[in-house]
């Protein structure tokens, strides 16, 4: 994943004008957040002649896409726009605690493996299951996690989603099915055919 700074330069009258499109604009750029693909947003202040957008995604075309469809540029209160790939050097991005909304679905699957093949099968997840999540609407997140055994060990995953729709949008019409390609299927031993699906009542931060 690459860093990229979204420079919007703005009309003068962008502050008098910005409220017919604000919730338009923060409904897209909450689905990128939601993905985990916006990381800040904001304009400068004083004065209010700029707005930079921080991304951390896998090609530069999605910002440009995101620009593309900002309600903000269609109607122009943007002038000009930029994506400039960005270099961390110093610093980390900072991550609040992680809370959910009540109502959001957690499904949980989990699977055996060799202990051999587990650092395969964590690779092959980092590196293919989270690009292909993250691209469903509704994504929030997900976690993996293991506890090696005498004879194999064993993998659980829980993801989350904001609503039964989007599980939807993921998994096709019967929810509870374990979605397994056959490249991850070949690096386990056995694995759930079902999946436990959960509604979340309370989340709250450490």
């Amino acid at each position: 994943m690459n860093y990229y700074a979204l420079i919007y330069e703005t009309v003068d009258d962008y502050v008098a004008r910005r409220a017919e499109f604000r919730e338009q604009h923060l409904h897209i750029a909450r689905e990128y957040r939601d993905r985990g693909e916006l990381v800040l947003a904001g304009a400068f202040d004083d004065p209010v002649d700029r707005a930079l957008l921080v991304f951390q995604v896998d090609d530069k075309s999605k910002v440009e896409a995101f620009a593309r469809k900002d309600p903000y540029v269609l109607n122009g209160l943007v002038k000009n726009w930029e994506v400039r790939s960005w270099k961390v050097v110093v610093g980390q991005q900072g991550r609040a605690p992680s809370t959910l909304s009540a109502g959001a679905i957690l499904r949980q699957w989990s699977a055996r493996t060799t202990e051999v093949q587990l650092p395969k099968y964590l690779d092959h997840f980092s590196k293919n299951v989270l690009p292909q999540l993250r691209r469903v609407n509704g994504f929030l997140g997900a976690t993996v996690s293991f506890r090696h055994g005498e004879k194999e060990t064993e993998i659980f995953v829980e993801t989350a989603w904001r609503s039964l729709e989007a599980v939807r949008a993921f998994a096709g019409p019967d929810l509870q099915a374990a979605v397994v390609a056959p490249e991850a299927a070949a690096l386990l031993t056995d694995y759930d055919r079902r999946v436990g699906q959960l509604e979340i009542a309370i989340s709250a931060p450490a």
